[in-house]
């Protein structure tokens, strides 16, 4: 069995390995110079490659999601890891992260991996096209056509990439529109006297007038508008609803001191007027209390609510070049749950599918659990 794997990714590398185990005379083709670059620059280079809370629940609303995670559970991926020679711990948050803290470590034993049961990989390979024929397909690589008995698109999403080959690959009829996820965000008269502030804050998103979404963490804030975990989740709600064809009102608000009860923050910034100080001294950052105070001409109960609920309205997700993951991708309704084939036999895996996770492990789990579950 000739088999050409696009894209030398988790989800490409994962499936090379286990086929060339299998028998299967694999070919990598790799578009970039070295495979594994968005593995290498995951978790801001320390590779967060699992969480042990990973869940249907943890992604879009998905039946690939619900059949690949039926078949493989965390044991298997991390069994699967192991035998690659990636060894992890697991922080406090369930995170999961190889023992060396270096996403570039989990790159090199999945090449050398490859390399030894046999896998050829290409880099600075493009593939054009792949064609079915009666008796297989026919792929144009770097201007060349060559035959293969079998082709598995894994070659991602435009996320941190120029672009993919997903659009030439794979008929367009069998695309969702897609948005960049897991991303920064611009809101309407951001000002300046912020930027560069990092809080822990509880975020919320609100869809119409509606609460859609809530998150807590690290919030950061750019001259731009919001960055940071809580606000990259809740980009995915409004990815995915761009996917789907939607068009909302978003407005992302804001609770800086979310373990403070709206009446226990009114008493902290009595005492403190009492005391002669201002009125948020020792509560929040003193840019941000600038911030409130200006938006609230020093009132001190719209003070307290505005602490609470700073509101920012949504103007629009950043670029792919800023986003971790893409929404959209190859539609479900096309591809069989089992064999996660088109009708034309071609295997999709990854991120190519309509598939995409929030942040903390879960879509590095699924791109290599998507590859397991065709050999389980």
């Amino acid at each position: 069995m000739k088999t050409l794997v696009v894209g030398g990714g988790m989800s490409g590398l994962t499936y090379a390995i286990l086929a060339a185990k299998n028998g299967e005379d694999v070919t990598v083709c790799e578009r970039n110079a070295r495979v594994g670059r968005k593995i290498a620059m995951s978790g801001n280079g320390k590779c967060n490659i699992a969480n042990v809370n990973t869940d249907p629940s943890c992604y879009n609303d998905s039946e690939i999601v619900r059949a690949v995670l039926a078949k493989v559970k965390l044991a298997d991926y991390l069994r699967f890891l192991s035998e690659q020679g990636i060894v992890t711990y697991t922080d406090e948050c369930g995170r999961m992260y190889p023992v060396t803290d270096s996403a570039s470590t989990v790159v090199d034993c999945l090449r050398f991996q490859a390399a030894k049961f046999g896998v050829t990989i290409r880099t600075e390979t493009v593939v054009r096209s792949a064609k079915q024929t009666s008796h297989g397909y026919i792929a144009e690589i770097d201007g060349n056509k060559e035959n293969f008995d079998k082709v598995v698109v894994a070659c991602g999403s435009r996320s941190q990439a120029t672009e993919t080959e997903i659009g030439t690959l794979v008929d367009k009829k069998y695309l969702t529109p897609c948005a960049p996820s897991l991303v920064p965000v611009r809101v309407v008269g951001m000002t300046g006297i912020l930027n560069g502030i990092r809080n822990r804050a509880e975020v919320r998103l609100v869809c119409d007038g509606k609460t859609v979404g809530s998150e807590r963490g690290e919030i950061q804030f750019k001259d731009y508008g919001l960055s940071g975990m809580c606000v990259f989740n809740l980009s995915a709600i409004i990815a995915r609803s761009v996917v789907r064809g939607e068009k909302h009102k978003y407005k992302f608000v804001v609770d800086l001191l979310p373990d403070i009860t709206p009446n226990e923050l009114q008493k902290y910034i009595s005492a403190n007027l009492a005391s002669g100080m201002q009125p948020l001294t020792g509560l929040v950052k003193n840019k941000l209390a600038e911030y409130i105070y200006k938006q609230t001409n020093n009132d001190t109960e719209q003070i307290a609510h505005y602490t609470k609920n700073m509101p920012f309205i949504f103007d629009k997700l950043l670029d792919y070049s800023m986003s971790q993951v893409t929404a959209g991708g190859v539609d479900e309704k096309f591809v069989d749950k089992q064999t996660l084939a088109l009708p034309n036999g071609v295997v999709v895996l990854g991120e190519a599918l309509n598939v995409d996770g929030i942040c903390g492990g879960h879509n590095l789990y699924f791109a290599a659990a998507s590859a397991m579950c065709l050999f389980m």
